[in-house]
């Protein structure tokens, strides 16, 4: 074997070596999600209002050109609920069936009583958005607190009145996981 074609085995298997050794992203994959980032919800006790926020919720996804299509159907086995839990929590993602099988259903929970508690701004909705979208963010997959310095609608510790919307970091999680 010449001394070039040794150089060059040596250098591909360096560089093989560097690119397998790269640690993997911190990945925020949520089993529990949809198989698909098409599909439909309705709304449970929702009034006017959270049925307004909880269209925003959806409008979030579907325009974060992640290939979203989230409808409302009154007739889906997926919900979105909003109510005055006993709870500590914001929002709850409750999903049943198994991704695999493609037999997977949901409920979204939105805690109107924490929510209104905790906010800054009483008349804010941005905190509702946020926990809607974040909830939603589940069903796409998404798991909460991904390790990662980026901003992320998906970690607990977020501004929720300035990250209500899907971020960078998650768009790309929906893409990588789709």
């Amino acid at each position: 074997m010449g001394r070039k074609l040794k150089l060059l085995i040596a250098a591909l298997a360096s560089m093989l070596l560097v690119l397998t050794s790269v640690p993997a992203a911190n990945a925020t994959y949520f089993s529990g999600g949809m198989y698909t980032t098409k599909f439909s919800v309705r709304y449970v006790g929702a009034n006017s209002t959270m049925s307004s926020l909880f269209d925003q919720s959806r409008g979030n996804w579907n325009s974060a050109g992640v290939g979203a299509g989230i409808s409302k159907n009154l007739s889906s086995a997926h919900a979105m609920r909003a109510g005055s839990y006993t709870n500590e929590w914001y929002g709850l993602y409750s999903s049943t069936g198994n991704r695999a099988l493609k037999t997977t259903k949901f409920n979204v929970y939105v805690n109107t009583r924490t929510l209104y508690r905790d906010m800054p701004n009483k008349v804010s909705t941005t905190w509702y958005l946020s926990t809607g979208t974040h909830e939603l963010g589940h069903a796409l997959s998404l798991a909460d607190n991904p390790s990662t310095s980026s901003a992320s609608l998906m970690k607990h510790s977020r501004n929720r009145s300035t990250i209500y919307k899907p971020q960078t970091y998650d768009k790309n999680e929906v893409k990588r996981i789709y």
